[in-house]
């Protein structure tokens, strides 16, 4: 199967970084970026480290649809690349048709290269690409802890909408939501 992306490549000609759509062998650097998330971080409220398995189904959910794109951010270098980000759009609240135009958002940064402005490179990226495929709102729930990623997307127009008080548990603490949203300017009202 071959999904095609009209934005296949975006080069951040300043830093020697591409963004491009994620393949099956980039795999192992996502789970590695993810799982230290579990472990150390709150970007995540998952407490169990995800098996290459899981990540594998997990791909395979994505790269069955256009609509639910992955990408990653590398580094070139004389051995190879380095994955140092990624980020996807994932169905909102499953695959119930009155929501189908609208996508949760997701952006990891290796520790290494945060506040380097890739997380924003890659949600504009996913922004543009939400744009591409006509939806009309991208939504973002993000511990309200994480004022980086919370300031990283009002830098590019999200709203804040909501918060949901101490709806998980972390670390030995109930952890908030703030949710946000952006609505795009593509018009999807009365499609079928």
């Amino acid at each position: 199967m071959s999904i095609h992306y009209s934005l296949e490549l975006t080069i951040i000609a300043a830093m020697d970084y591409v963004i491009r759509p994620a393949k099956r062998s980039d795999l192992e650097a996502i789970n590695k970026i993810y799982n230290r998330e579990i472990r150390e971080g709150t970007a995540t409220w998952h407490t169990e480290e995800w098996s290459v398995s899981e990540r594998l189904n997990w791909f395979f959910s994505h790269s069955g649809s256009d609509t639910q794109p992955i990408f990653v951010c590398v580094q070139g270098g004389t051995v190879g690349e380095t994955l140092i980000g990624f980020a996807y759009l994932t169905d909102y609240r499953g695959s119930r048709g009155g929501f189908r135009y609208t996508r949760e958002s997701t952006v990891y940064i290796d520790t290494e290269y945060q506040r380097k402005g890739i997380g924003k490179q890659l949600l504009s990226h996913l922004i543009e690409e939400a744009r591409r495929l006509e939806l009309h709102v991208l939504i973002a729930w993000i511990d309200s802890a994480n004022v980086g990623s919370i300031l990283l997307h009002e830098s590019l127009n999200f709203e804040r909408i909501g918060i949901e008080p101490e709806t998980g548990y972390k670390f030995g603490e109930w952890r908030s939501n703030v949710e946000m949203s952006l609505l795009l300017d593509f018009e999807s009202h009365g499609k079928s």
